[in-house]
């Protein structure tokens, strides 16, 4: 099942004439620190969110006749795709709120007749900005988590998992000066959303991985809203020096008992 839908409020910038750009911020260094910052040249025309949700269709043979039995196998994580145009033909692109009306009147002054050499720079120098973050980071041994901003509207946090590039205008030298880079981004929740959709049973523990900078301490206050409860932690998973907590570990979180 795939649903495709462009979010109300994303709906309104693209309609509203609004000056503002979207941007991506990204982790650098550390994790869920957003220090990166890369903004669009021109703001997409449009913004493609799709929802896959998996279900195993059994048909059986029953006295009222042929029946289709529905099992739910699984929801992915959200995406969000969008096309980003860069253009660097008449040079690196100005941050003054002139924008295109700055082009025109520098435009205007070339006297008719009189060809105008372009300032064209290399759009590859803002393409890679986008590239980077399809590539594992050496301080975070990954790629990077996103969050895709347009004005305070957050569109998407998740990872680049689908990056498309088509250059499209060169120069004499070949150096391209115009692409167009299809982008999907899956959603990753955060720890609240996740706590927020899980099946409740009181008799079942869960899974849960060790990310780094984790501390027992702080996997019982994301779990159990109590630091105190580590032990518990300590306790299902044999955990006998709890500094010790390696990254990528699968822990068992028990139900507490009441």
């Amino acid at each position: 099942m795939t649903i495709q839908r462009l979010s109300s409020p994303a709906a309104s910038l693209l309609s509203s004439g609004s000056l503002q750009k979207l941007k991506i911020l990204h982790e650098t260094r550390q994790s869920d620190v957003y220090a990166g910052e890369i903004h669009a040249l021109f703001n997409p025309s449009e913004l493609r969110y799709e929802q896959n949700v998996a279900w195993k269709v059994s048909p059986i043979l029953a006295q009222a006749g042929l029946r289709h039995v529905f099992e739910f196998e699984t929801s992915e994580p959200a995406t969000l795709s969008l096309d980003l145009f860069f253009d660097t033909y008449e040079g690196a692109p100005s941050s003054g709120a002139l924008g295109g009306l700055g082009k025109a009147l520098t435009s205007a002054l070339v006297p008719v007749g009189l060809p105008r050499a372009p300032s064209a720079t290399d759009v590859v120098k803002y393409t890679d900005q986008v590239v980077e973050l399809a590539r594992v980071n050496r301080e975070l041994h990954r790629p990077p988590f996103c969050k895709l901003m347009w004005g305070q509207y957050l569109l998407l946090r998740g990872v680049l998992t689908h990056l498309n590039q088509t250059f499209t205008h060169f120069m004499a030298d070949g150096t391209p000066v115009r692409a167009t880079l299809s982008c999907t981004f899956q959603h990753v929740p955060t720890a609240q959303e996740m706590r927020a959709r899980e099946l409740h049973s009181a008799d079942v523990a869960k899974k849960r991985i060790v990310r780094r900078g984790d501390t027992l301490s702080s996997i019982a206050h994301e779990e159990y809203s109590d630091t105190s409860q580590w032990r518990a932690i300590a306790r299902a998973n044999g955990i006998e020096d709890p500094r010790r907590l390696e990254p990528g570990r699968v822990l068992t979180i028990p139900p507490l008992r009441k």
